[in-house]
């Protein structure tokens, strides 16, 4: 059936985690004060960002339209190095990211849990747009009709809807 709608079983997981979070979240800014609301706020629009990129699959074709200049260039062969260095500064760009704002004081701790999670999930996009051979094939690979990479939006969606909603203040 959803073949039909030109969609499979792990976007449309992706599709309602990131319509569930961004929800959340909107509800959580209306609910709290200064600065949390702002950051609900931010964080209502990235999960929005994440809907919107399931929607277009913009990682896919940043990542095609790299493969094909490397190809072009004859440097396709030697991409792995770069891969690596990448994903090395992108994980070590989302951990300091995450580690400012867990130790931010000014913010409550819901606030904080929902933003590492969104945090992981944009470093999940990140990975999947430098697209690593090894990385790809467990990220894709099924736990039933949904690859892991929509279960893992699923299960930092469910955390991030769970701080939001129980945000207080």
């Amino acid at each position: 059936m959803l073949d039909r709608f030109g969609i499979n079983p792990t976007q449309l997981t992706g599709l309602l985690s990131f319509v569930a979070a961004a929800t959340a979240c909107l509800i959580a800014a209306l609910r709290s004060t200064w600065p949390n609301s702002r950051v609900w706020q931010i964080l209502g629009f990235i999960n929005g960002i994440f809907l919107i990129e399931i929607i277009f699959g913009l990682r896919h074709r940043i990542h095609d339209y790299l493969v094909a200049l490397l190809r072009a260039e004859g440097e396709y062969g030697q991409r792995r190095g770069m891969q690596e260095l990448v994903l090395i500064g992108l994980g070590t760009i989302a951990l300091i990211c995450v580690m400012l704002l867990l130790f931010s004081r000014r913010l409550a701790g819901n606030v904080r849990i929902a933003g590492g999670l969104t945090i992981a999930l944009l470093t999940l996009f990140a990975i999947e747009t430098v697209s690593l051979h090894s990385l790809d094939a467990l990220l894709y690979g099924s736990i039933g009709p949904v690859a892991l990479i929509g279960c893992l939006w699923a299960i930092a969606t469910v955390g991030i809807c769970w701080t939001a909603l129980t945000a207080k203040g």
